[in-house]
C-alpha cells in the first residue's frame, strides 16, 4: 500500500481519537483499503495513539464470503467465526493482537477510508425513540439508517442489507454516511478530507436542529451538605474498592461530582435515566447495563455506610446483572470501578456520555434503550469475561501490580526513586511533595511512559494538616483509596547542640516527626474502611527512617532525635492499627551519597559537614565522602534499589509489623 494512504489513515485516527466529542478511550475504529487489502485498527487499541505499525492487514475478498455464509459451528457466535477467519487471512505475520470485531463492516464498504466513531450529538439521534424519522427529517436521504444489530458479523450484514435496500429503492449509490441505531456513526470516503468535512456537517446539522429545542429540566437536585461530602467520600470510595475486588488486589475506584454526575445522582429524572437501561453495546462493555443506585444519608457513621454498601453490593452480585462497574450515590455523585485507573475512568466517561446522550435524546422526543434481547448477547459475553477474571485472581506478576500507593517527598531523591519503581512494577502512585510543580512533572513523565492515570502529582506539605487533608481527599477522589503509604518526606539540618538555631531544630522535628504523625492520622481511617469491608485485606504504612534512627549522630541531634521518634511512632502505630488490618514498619537506610540530601552542591550534607568540621582534617567535599564511605563495611553508600528491596519485602511479609529494618551495608548491626 502507498505509505501516504497509511499516513492519512493514522492522521484521521489521531484527529478523532483525541476529540472526546467523538471517541472515548479505545472506542471507535478506522481503516484504509488498497489493492485488495484492508488495514484496520487492532482490538483494544486507541485511535488517539494508533501508528502505522500497529495496523492489521487482512485480505478482503475471502472475508466478504462470510457475509453470505452460515456460521461453521452452531456453538460459536458469528463474531467468533469472523475472528477465526481474520486470523487465516492476515497478510502481516500473526501475533498476539486481534483485529476489531467490526472488520467486516469496514471490509464491505467500497470507499478507501472508513471512520467509525460514537459522537455524543449523533447518538442523541441514533438512541432516540424516533431516531430514523428524525434522521430523515434532518438529512433527507443523505444518511443511511441502519437498524440495531449485534456488533460484529450481524452488524455487517445489517449494513449490507440497508445498502442493498436503499439501492433498490432509489436506483442510486448508497450514502457514505451511516447512522447505526443505538451504536454510532460510520463515515466512508475517498479521502480523509472528505470524511472530516462530512463529520463536521453532520454534527453541525444536528446541533442546529436542537438549537430551538428546550433543554430538559432536571427538577430538584439533592446534594449532601458540604461537611458530609468529605466524610462520606472517605468511606464510600475505600469501601467500594474492597467490595468490588475480584482477587487479592482491590479495585481502582474513581469519583465524579461534575454537574452532570450530580444531576443524575441527585434527581428523580436522573434515577429514571439510570433505570431505563443501556443505550449502546459500548456502554454495556465498559460501564455495565445498569449502575447500582445507593442512598447515603448525611450523618451516617462509617460502620453504617460500610454495612449498607456491603449488603447492597452482595444483593446485586447475586443477580444476573452481576457486580456493578458504576455506583451512583444519591446526593453525592458517581463512582466507577476498574482494575486500573484507565479502565475505571473509561467506565466513568462512557456512562456520563450515555447520560448526555439520554438528555439530548429526550429533547428529540424520547430515548430508546436497548431491549433485553438486544442486551443479552453482550451481557453474556461480559459476564463470561468477569468469571474468567475471578477465576484467575490477580494475573499480574509485577511486584507492585494492582497496588495504589502514596509516596510523600516523591519529587526527588529516595522518594522519586521509590515512586518510579512502584509505577514501573504495576502500581498506581501519587507523588506527593511540597514542590508540587516538580512532583507533577515527574508524575506526568511516568504516566506518559507507563499509562494513563498510573502516576499523578499532588501538593503536600506534611507539616500543614489542611494540606494533608486536601491531598488525601484528592487520592480518594481519583483512586478510591490506597494500599500503601510511604512516609518518606524529610529534611536534615546538621549542627551542634550548642550552636544550632532553635528554628532549624523545630523545622526538622515538624517535617520528620510531626509530619509522619499527621499523614498516618489521615491515612489510617481510609485504610481501615477497606479492611472493614474486606477483613482478609491488609494495608501497609512504611516510614523511610534512617540509620540515624537506630544510633545517635554527633552534631546531628535534631535529625537523629526526629528519626528515633519516628521509630517510636512506628511501633505505637503498629500496636494501635493492627486491628484495622494495617501493618506499620520502618526502613532505616544508610547514607544515600548519590542523592541531593548528601550531594547538593549548596545545601547537601557533604557541604554542611565540611562547614561544621564534622570530619577532622577534611579539606574538601571529596574528603568528607571518602570518610563516610569508609564507615560502611560494604564500602559504598545505600542506593534506592537497596531500599526498594526492603520495601517490597515488608509489603509482601504478612507476619511483621512494628519493625525497623536496617539497610546500611553492615554499618549498623541490630541485636
Amino acid at each position: 500500500m502507498p505509505s501516504e494512504l497509511l499516513r492519512d489513515a493514522i492522521g484521521l485516527s489521531r484527529r478523532y481519537g483525541e476529540d472526546p466529542e467523538f471517541t472515548r478511550g479505545t472506542g471507535g475504529n478506522v481503516s484504509v483499503k488498497a489493492d485488495g487489502i484492508l488495514y484496520i485498527k487492532p482490538r483494544g487499541a486507541s485511535l488517539a495513539t494508533l501508528t502505522i505499525e500497529s495496523l492489521i492487514a487482512l485480505e478482503i475478498e475471502p472475508l466478504l464470503e462470510l457475509l453470505d455464509a452460515a456460521t461453521a459451528d452452531a456453538v460459536d457466535t458469528p463474531t467468533d467465526e469472523v475472528l477465526r477467519a481474520a486470523l487465516r487471512y492476515r497478510v502481516d505475520p500473526p501475533d498476539g493482537r486481534r483485529p476489531s470485531v467490526e472488520l467486516m463492516s469496514h471490509a464491505l464498504l467500497p470507499e478507501p477510508f472508513v471512520l467509525h466513531t460514537h459522537p455524543t450529538i449523533v447518538n442523541a439521534v441514533t438512541c432516540a425513540s424516533q431516531g430514523a424519522q428524525i434522521a430523515e427529517r434532518i438529512f433527507c436521504s443523505s444518511v443511511l439508517w441502519v437498524p440495531y444489530a449485534e456488533p460484529g458479523l450481524p452488524l455487517a450484514r445489517a449494513i449490507r442489507d440497508a445498502r442493498r435496500d436503499y439501492q433498490q429503492r432509489t436506483a442510486g449509490a448508497a450514502p457514505r454516511s451511516m447512522f447505526l441505531q443505538n451504536h454510532g456513526l460510520i463515515v466512508a470516503g475517498d479521502s480523509t478530507a472528505e470524511i472530516e468535512a462530512t463529520s463536521a456537517r453532520l454534527v453541525h446539522a444536528i446541533r442546529a436542529h436542537l438549537a430551538d429545542v428546550p433543554a430538559i429540566a432536571w427538577g430538584d437536585i439533592s446534594r449532601l451538605a458540604d461537611e458530609d461530602v468529605r466524610a462520606t467520600l472517605r468511606v464510600v470510595g475505600p469501601t467500594l474498592r474492597a467490595l468490588l475486588a475480584t482477587g487479592d488486589r482491590l479495585k481502582v475506584v474513581t469519583f465524579d461530582d461534575s454537574p452532570l454526575a450530580v444531576s443524575v445522582a441527585g434527581s428523580a429524572l436522573g434515577r429514571e435515566f439510570a433505570l431505563d437501561g443501556p443505550l449502546t453495546p459500548e456502554q454495556i462493555v465498559c460501564s455495565g447495563s445498569f449502575p447500582l443506585l445507593v442512598d447515603a444519608p448525611g450523618g451516617a457513621g462509617a460502620a453504617q455506610l460500610v454495612d449498607a454498601l456491603t449488603s447492597q453490593i452482595a444483593n446485586r452480585a447475586a443477580t444476573e446483572a452481576g457486580p456493578p462497574a458504576v455506583v451512583i450515590v444519591a446526593g453525592l455523585g458517581l463512582f466507577a470501578a476498574g482494575d486500573s485507573y484507565a479502565q475505571a475512568d473509561m467506565a466513568r466517561q462512557v456512562y456520563l456520555d450515555a447520560a448526555s446522550v439520554t438528555t439530548e435524546a429526550h429533547r428529540l422526543g424520547g430515548v430508546r434503550p436497548l431491549s433485553a434481547a438486544e442486551r443479552e448477547p453482550i451481557e453474556r459475553s461480559r459476564a463470561e469475561t468477569y468469571r474468567h477474571v475471578v477465576a484467575a485472581g490477580n494475573p499480574s506478576t509485577d511486584r507492585a501490580g494492582g497496588i495504589v500507593a502514596v509516596v510523600t517527598g516523591a519529587a526527588q531523591g529516595f522518594g522519586h526513586a521509590i515512586a518510579a519503581d512502584l509505577v514501573a512494577h504495576g502500581g498506581h502512585v501519587v507523588l506527593a511533595d511540597v514542590n508540587a510543580a516538580l512532583a507533577e512533572r515527574q508524575a506526568d513523565a511516568l504516566a506518559s511512559e507507563f499509562g494513563q492515570g498510573r502516576a499523578v502529582g499532588a501538593a503536600l506539605d506534611v507539616t500543614d494538616e489542611a494540606s494533608v487533608t486536601t491531598c488525601f481527599d484528592q487520592v480518594v477522589r481519583r483512586y478510591g483509596g490506597f494500599d500503601l503509604l510511604v512516609s518518606n518526606a524529610g529534611i536534615l539540618r546538621a549542627g551542634s547542640v550548642t550552636a544550632q538555631p532553635i528554628a532549624e531544630f523545630d523545622a526538622v522535628t515538624r517535617v520528620n516527626y510531626r509530619g509522619y504523625f499527621v499523614c498516618v492520622r489521615h491515612a489510617a481511617p481510609i485504610l481501615a474502611s477497606q479492611h472493614r469491608a474486606r477483613p482478609e485485606y491488609w494495608a501497609d504504612i512504611v516510614e523511610i527512617n534512617s540509620k540515624s534512627g537506630l544510633e545517635g549522630s554527633s552534631r546531628n541531634s535534631a535529625y537523629a532525635g526526629s528519626k528515633f521518634g519516628g521509630i517510636g511512632l512506628t511501633q505505637s502505630f503498629a500496636l494501635e492499627l493492627v486491628g484495622d488490618g494495617i501493618k506499620v514498619n520502618a526502613i532505616c537506610p544508610g547514607n544515600f551519597f548519590g542523592g541531593p540530601l548528601w550531594s547538593d552542591p549548596e545545601n547537601g550534607l557533604f557541604v554542611q559537614y565540611l562547614r561544621e568540621r564534622k570530619v577532622p582534617g577534611a579539606r574538601d567535599v571529596e574528603d568528607v565522602r571518602r570518610f563516610y564511605e569508609a564507615k560502611v563495611p560494604m564500602g559504598r553508600g545505600c542506593t534506592p534499589a537497596d531500599v526498594l528491596e526492603a520495601l517490597y519485602y515488608v509489603v509482601a511479609q504478612r507476619y511483621e509489623t512494628g519493625q525497623a529494618i536496617a539497610v546500611t551495608g553492615g554499618q549498623v548491626m541490630l541485636k
